[in-house]
């Protein structure tokens, strides 16, 4: 499901249809959470099955995995094989949900339900083992956080693609090793504090109310109007070998694709 970054950029929770109505967190809601309690949520929902294992007291073991068996795994199995795994999974699902999520070992799904008016439980969706992945992508991408799916070897059928596939990856193992520091400026905290200080209308006292896509897509448009003035000013003054000016630059679209995600 690919929203429309109207639905993205309003307060309102999306529905996924036979799931429940995804939430974009306010910062508020994210402070009362904890930030690292959020970014934790946040990195157990776009884990991939090697980094599930690389989490595991013997992380060896995947190196030992056809690529058979791994096409067969996935990560609403892996997360939910143990109750205490389950009723944590389910937690993290409710902060992001409109609605309540508890796991059935019964049904081995978990269970999405509303308060009717006389308070009694409504079923309104089911988060399974086929929509799981849907569900994360959705999540991801109201968190403006990076989703990426990779594709089992075992479903490339080409014998090129399963090539450069293989080369992908081993380039991504040997980025992940090289120790890449993360850059501190676009770390939650800094980027409000930035948005507060330079929007006209946010401050240190209202930001708090606004979600927390709201903020990244402020930042970026306050990113890219800076540079835009600063075009402006340097055409206005010294004009440039084209003699020619976009004037609409500032109000362009911004492609908040997975590329921009952090």
């Amino acid at each position: 499901m690919k929203p429309d970054y109207f639905d993205l950029l309003s307060p309102s929770p999306i529905l996924l249809p036979g799931v429940g109505s995804v939430l974009s967190p306010t910062l508020r809601d994210i402070s009362v959470l904890g930030i690292h309690t959020y970014h934790y949520y946040l990195s157990v929902l776009s884990m991939d099955v090697k980094t599930y294992f690389s989490m595991m007291p013997n992380p060896e073991q995947y190196d030992f995995i056809s690529e058979e068996e791994l096409s067969r795994l996935n990560m609403f199995d892996l997360l939910t094989v143990h109750p205490s795994s389950a009723a944590f999974l389910a937690a993290i699902l409710h902060f992001f949900l409109k609605e309540e999520v508890s796991f059935s070992e019964e049904e081995g799904c978990f269970l999405v339900t509303t308060e009717d008016d006389s308070q009694n439980e409504a079923l309104t969706g089911k988060i399974t083992r086929e929509n799981y992945e849907a569900l994360c992508s959705l999540i991801c991408r109201r968190n403006n956080v990076r989703f990426q799916r990779e594709l089992p070897l075992s479903d490339v059928k080409s014998k090129k693609a399963r090539e450069i596939m293989k080369k992908l990856k081993k380039g991504r193992a040997e980025k992940a090793k090289s120790g890449k520091k993360t850059d501190t400026s676009t770390e939650l905290g800094n980027v409000i504090s930035a948005v507060a200080s330079r929007h006209p209308s946010l401050n240190p006292l209202n930001i708090w109310d606004i979600t927390v896509f709201q903020l990244w897509d402020a930042f970026f448009r306050l990113s890219n109007n800076q540079i835009y003035n600063i075009e402006s000013m340097s055409v206005a003054a010294w004009g440039n070998k084209d003699n020619h000016f976009d004037a609409a630059g500032w109000f362009k679209p911004l492609d908040l694709s997975n590329e921009d995600f952090f």
